[in-house]
């Protein structure tokens, strides 16, 4: 009569934490390493995704969160959806590639998808992105401008920890904590964020953004097809979006077995996307309009103008 997790099935999600009635299940926390680390005084830089608008209330926003994160110790504090601005380029450069050699591919950015497809898929693992996702992206970044730098992550996905800890994305994110987390650690420095002046952040684009909706990544790099020249007869973007590991299957399967019309798969393994992870304060039906307004509010138009200015940035720092 005692749930048992089996290892050899579970993609680390972690929407078993935000299920269990009883609150009997736990996620690794990297909350006091991080602590420790501020102390110490040690060159830190936070970063939060796009799926963090509209978690803390409609009065804080991602602009909001600059300024307390230096009160806290970061040195500076991001928005990975200028990562997702990365992705997205690199992501339609590898594609249209991709396409020619007649090979369909399936997205890097889901660690629990990508999970998901290595465990019950194992025939299609060729078939997954080599591309970073995009708070790997903006860490690898920051580690190239900063090479003493350390880099946690803030979101509402509990697999984003395995990811850190388990992949290649360890080289340059050293800690991964929830919403939840990084609340506890403004109220236990008397942070009210919603008295924190808001601060201009880095510019990532409207795209970028809306890595954290399901269907966002798609919407990203067919613009990104768009904007590199890409013209149809080179290659059309045919892409279906996964609301959830059972729509992921459901694709994956038609994949596996040559059925599946589209060319390129974009697994979310939580309904809505990152915006229904499982470490979200809100799971309500207005984050995905929150997301959206958020990207619309961006002050740049295009992928390439984030990453121009994302470039410039790294010049001035040099």
């Amino acid at each position: 009569g005692i749930s048992i997790i089996d290892k050899n099935k579970c993609i680390r999600c972690g929407k078993c934490i935000h299920s269990c009635p009883f609150g009997a299940i736990a996620s690794k926390t990297f909350i006091v390493p991080v602590i420790n680390a501020l102390r110490e005084g040690k060159h830190i830089y936070a970063m939060a995704a796009p799926a963090t608008e509209g978690q803390f209330g409609a009065d804080i926003t991602m602009e909001s969160w600059r300024k307390a994160m230096k009160e806290l110790g970061f040195v500076d504090f991001y928005d990975v959806g200028l990562g997702g601005d990365m992705t997205a380029a690199y992501e339609a450069e590898e594609w249209a590639e991709a396409y020619k050699e007649g090979q369909k591919k399936v997205t890097s950015c889901c660690p629990a998808f990508v999970s998901y497809i290595e465990k019950n898929f194992p025939s299609l693992v060729p078939n997954i992105s080599h591309n970073l996702s995009p708070m790997a992206q903006i860490a690898k970044w920051l580690h190239e401008t900063d090479p003493s730098c350390h880099v946690v992550f803030i979101g509402p996905c509990i697999a984003k920890k395995a990811e850190t800890k388990y992949t290649k994305t360890k080289e340059f994110v050293d800690y991964t904590i929830t919403f939840e987390e990084m609340q506890a650690m403004f109220s236990a420095r008397g942070i009210d964020v919603t008295k924190m002046e808001k601060a201009e952040l880095d510019n990532a684009s409207f795209f970028g953004r809306i890595f954290a909706r399901c269907g966002g990544l798609a919407t990203a790099v067919e613009q990104a097809l768009r904007e590199q020249g890409v013209t149809p007869e080179e290659f059309t973007l045919k892409a279906t979006s996964c609301n959830g590991i059972a729509e992921c299957r459901t694709a994956l399967l038609k994949a596996q077995k040559g059925v599946l019309p589209e060319n390129f798969i974009e697994g979310m393994a939580c309904e809505g996307g990152c915006i229904g992870g499982p470490a979200c304060l809100s799971h309500s039906s207005k984050n995905a309009a929150q997301v959206d307004a958020y990207g619309r509010s961006s002050m740049e138009q295009t992928i390439s103008d984030a990453i121009g200015v994302l470039r410039l940035n790294e010049t001035a720092n040099h």
